[in-house]
């Protein structure tokens, strides 16, 4: 085998590695994305838009809290002021992610702008505790993650509202899944901000 051969092997299995790696640090939000998801999708399909919805959302918004919060504008009728508004305040928290992230994405190449997009609470947590492993490529580590994450967004939520269509469900109180995450979420920053 070439030496070229031989560097593009090594690049391959190093690349395994770190998607290897990559995948068992998004468990947990595989295991909180699924059902958070599906709930997303049970919401969406009892408001009356078909499952195709679900997965446009969740591919283009990749909002989780903005999509809950869009199923119920769109319930209400909402007019275009009202989704803007109530989109920027529920996500400004965002920007503040974002500043932070300035110097660690400052060298990240290409997948910088799908990175800024796919930052979420939980990519944003696992973003800034996560090591990237020895010899990795930072870059391609951290769009793994956001990847991942957006993947598991989109599987839940698609397969909520296709399951919500085939199932006569009663949803009266689903709507405190949102209330629900932002607890979970709260707790958990305080436990990660008071062990450092």
């Amino acid at each position: 085998m070439t030496e070229k051969g031989v560097k593009r092997q090594e690049k391959g299995k190093v690349d395994k590695d770190l998607f290897v790696s990559a995948l068992k640090t998004t468990i947990p939000v595989f295991l909180g994305y699924i059902p958070l998801g599906m709930a997303f999708g049970f919401l969406l399909d009892g408001a009356g838009y078909h499952w195709i919805y679900a997965f446009i959302m969740s591919l283009l918004v990749y909002a989780g809290s903005g999509q809950f919060l869009a199923v119920a504008l769109l319930a209400a009728g909402a007019g275009l002021t009202e989704f803007v508004i109530a989109t920027l305040l529920l996500n400004l928290r965002h920007s503040f992610y974002g500043l932070s992230l300035l110097e660690k994405f400052s060298d990240i190449g290409k997948v910088k702008p799908y990175l800024i997009f796919a930052l979420t609470d939980e990519t944003y947590a696992l973003l800034t505790t996560t090591e990237v492993p020895p010899e990795g490529s930072k870059s391609r580590f951290y769009f793994y993650i956001a990847a991942l994450d957006h993947l598991y967004w989109i599987t839940g939520s698609v397969f909520g509202a296709v399951l919500g269509s085939l199932l006569n469900l009663n949803l009266e109180g689903m709507a405190f899944v949102l209330t629900a995450l932002f607890v979970v979420l709260t707790i958990e920053q305080y436990f990660n901000s008071s062990v450092c």
